[in-house]
């Protein structure tokens, strides 16, 4: 019977062996190959997934911490130029305060020496106004003893001149 089928299909045997044994190795490989080899191509797969969405993650995890650091970045700059600032305003004031300091003690040396020279001139002029009363005492004294006729008013006169200008002065 399978033989008038085979001939009915124009089949021969040996095609006939030929499709069992196709189907015998197409279940074999299912069972062998294909299930491995899918399994393999799905865990593939998964693999590739789970890489791709990790990577996403870095990415947006890289992402947020430029922005975080760019933040930081501005933040520190912004400080810095805040103290750059500061130190400048400080160091203004500090300036300022030397020169007036300055012109203050300049000032305070000033008005000592004008007090200094004013003494120094009040003392000198005391010690001039008792020589001229020591020059005119002696002169008075001279002129009294002597009678003034003119030789000897005149030698008198010279006299004085003379003794004024071996006084210190």
């Amino acid at each position: 019977m399978l033989e008038s089928v085979l001939h009915a299909l124009h089949l021969n045997e040996t095609f006939l062996a030929m499709l069992i044994s196709f189907l015998i190795l197409v279940f074999i490989l299912q069972q062998v190959a294909f299930k491995p080899i899918l399994k393999a191509l799905d865990e593939r797969r998964q693999k590739v997934e789970e890489s791709i969405s990790r990577a996403e993650n870095d990415l947006e995890e890289a992402n947020r911490m430029r922005a975080e650091n760019a933040a930081e970045l501005a933040k520190a700059r912004q400080e810095a130029h805040d103290l750059i600032a500061r130190a400048t305003k400080v160091g203004e004031e500090k300036a300022q305060e030397i020169v007036a300091a300055a012109q203050a003690e300049a000032n305070r040396l000033k008005e000592k020496a004008v007090a200094d020279i004013q003494r120094e001139k009040e003392k000198a002029l005391e010690e001039l106004r008792s020589h001229v009363v020591n020059l005119s005492i002696l002169a008075a004294e001279k002129v009294i003893r002597k009678n003034l006729d003119e030789p000897t008013q005149r030698q008198l006169v010279d006299e004085v001149i003379n003794e004024v200008g071996k006084l210190p002065c």
